[in-house]
């Protein structure tokens, strides 16, 4: 199969690869970092904190919250207003325990990097606030990466430069794997 990922995607399909990699033709993923060096942004270690984490999800206003995600990560804002919409207590429930069992996430996971056998893309944000260029950098070495994309944009790769992003995938499945 070929695997695509962006943020935790990213990360995600990237533990996939390396725990199966006999099933992954491709990867390509962005501005998800998996590294032993990554520190983890404000609001997730928020997040991962039992204490500040809760009480954060039991106040948050979804305008509020959308807001501060525009202007922080410099989103999109039709895309994050849906988003928000969509969290409700099981949403928030899935937040804290996703970020709270990912504290030692890039320590445990960056070693099994080196078994991706399949051809890899990286793509990133070069102006991530949360996720900085040098993980993307990082990430296609530990990969091996065919190629490493630095996209003139912030997090959201994948909204903000469709067209490039798209372009990339579409050359990176066009080459013979010999798989």
């Amino acid at each position: 199969m070929d695997l695509v990922g962006h943020d935790w995607g990213c990360i995600l399909t990237a533990r996939v690869a390396s725990l199966r990699p006999d099933l992954v033709r491709t990867w390509a993923g962005g501005n998800g970092p998996i590294s032993s060096r990554y520190v983890w942004h404000p609001l997730a270690e928020t997040w991962q904190d039992p204490v500040a984490g809760e009480r954060f999800m039991a106040e948050l206003d979804p305008e509020s919250f959308a807001k501060d995600l525009v202007n922080g990560f410099d989103a999109p804002a039709e895309p994050v207003e849906e988003m928000v919409r969509h969290v409700d207590g099981t949403m928030k429930d899935s937040i804290l325990r996703l970020y709270r069992s990912a504290v030692t996430m890039g320590t445990e996971w960056e070693p099994a990097l080196s078994n991706v056998t399949a051809p890899a893309l990286v793509f990133w944000g070069e102006r991530d606030p949360a996720c900085q260029i040098e993980f993307g950098d990082e990430l296609g070495a530990a990969l091996r990466a065919t190629r490493v994309l630095h996209v003139d944009c912030n997090h959201w790769t994948v909204l903000e430069r469709p067209a490039e992003v798209a372009a990339a995938l579409e050359a990176h499945w066009a080459q013979d794997t010999g798989r």
